[in-house]
């Protein structure tokens, strides 16, 4: 069946495309009533959509933005998103989101597609590699970057730097301050998106004249429940453990349920802490000292900036968002 046009409802009606369009707009002051109710029941009778496209193509704007990240099923990313969707609703702005599963050649192919929906800017969380950030900046769309840093200025780019790093040094001498002597570290494998959160668990220790043990680190997998529970397994075959800084609240849901299979009660004998204060955490058991980072803020700013951007041309910028503890009972 073929698809109702604006042509046909101008047609049924007996008026022209130009008054179905005001109708539609909401722009028909000088339009009598009858003829916006007789567009409308036909409206309503074929329901007929507005091509979204055709129309962005005909003022230079879809009103749709892209947000590419490795992964939407992440909790935190989740709230960021949420976020996203909340401010750009409340101006008018569509939002697609895809998914990369942390793969670069995936990361390329969302990208063309994004522009081949003429979108009005790119907001990237926790993702970008280098070689596409340099193709990005071929693209002449506004783009603003969650947690990436590159060596050179990307004409036309934002950032939004959430103080990862921070915030694991934060949790380290949280635990150091607690009067903690073994202090582990679980993360993801060394090439996996935002793998340098360890440097912060190793600035803590060095500022605070702590021996660097490379044995108490496991990096391997990802940001997962799973990486948690493999970690304490390989490092509780070694003595003397009494805390563990993890990268996120995933792996430390993981670290909290295996180390209860050991028999280890958390924090009496163990002391752990998280990073990114998702929902979740504070109904783990015991509930999880974390650091916030503070996602629907995140969310908020990088939507602001870009459609700031998109719509007032403010030059993009770069903020930095301060994190922050919350103490609960693991810690």
């Amino acid at each position: 069946m073929r698809k109702t046009t604006m042509k046909d409802i101008a047609l049924e009606a007996g008026v022209s495309i130009t008054t179905v369009s005001k109708i539609l707009n909401n722009v028909d002051m000088h339009i009598s009533e009858a003829t916006r109710e007789k567009v409308l029941a036909l409206v309503q009778k074929y329901h007929y959509v507005p091509n979204e496209i055709a129309k962005g193509l005909r003022r230079k704007s879809s009103n749709m933005i892209g947000v590419i990240t490795y992964d939407i099923a992440d909790p935190f990313v989740s709230k960021i998103v949420k976020s996203i969707e909340t401010i750009c609703k409340a101006n008018g702005i569509s939002v697609i989101i895809c998914n990369t599963n942390s793969e670069s050649a995936l990361e390329l192919d969302n990208m063309h597609f994004l522009r081949s929906k003429m979108v009005d800017g790119i907001i990237f969380l926790r993702c970008m590699s280098s070689e596409n950030a340099e193709l990005a900046s071929q693209f002449q769309i506004p783009i603003v970057v969650v947690d990436r840093d590159f060596s050179r200025k990307i004409p036309d780019m934002g950032r939004i730097d959430v103080s990862s790093l921070e915030a694991v040094y934060k949790a380290t001498e949280l635990l150091i301050n607690k009067g903690c002597s073994v202090i582990s570290y679980i993360g993801p494998s060394s090439d996996t998106r935002e793998s340098n959160r360890v440097e912060g668990y190793l600035n803590a220790l060095k500022d605070n004249g702590r021996e660097i043990n490379k044995n108490l680190i496991y990096q391997k997998d990802g940001f997962t429940c799973e990486t948690g529970i493999k970690g304490v397994t390989s490092l509780f075959s070694k003595e003397g453990i009494d805390s563990i800084v993890c990268a996120n609240d995933l792996i430390a849901a993981g670290a909290l349920l295996a180390l209860s299979k050991k028999g280890l009660r958390v924090p009496d004998h163990v002391k752990v802490t998280g990073i990114d204060n998702i929902p979740i955490s504070q109904y783990l058991n015991p509930p999880l000292t974390t650091v916030d980072l503070h996602g629907y803020e995140i969310g908020a700013k990088c939507a602001e900036m870009l459609i700031s951007r998109i719509r007032n041309n403010v030059p993009l910028s770069e903020k930095i968002l301060n994190c922050e503890i919350v103490m609960r009972e693991s810690a």
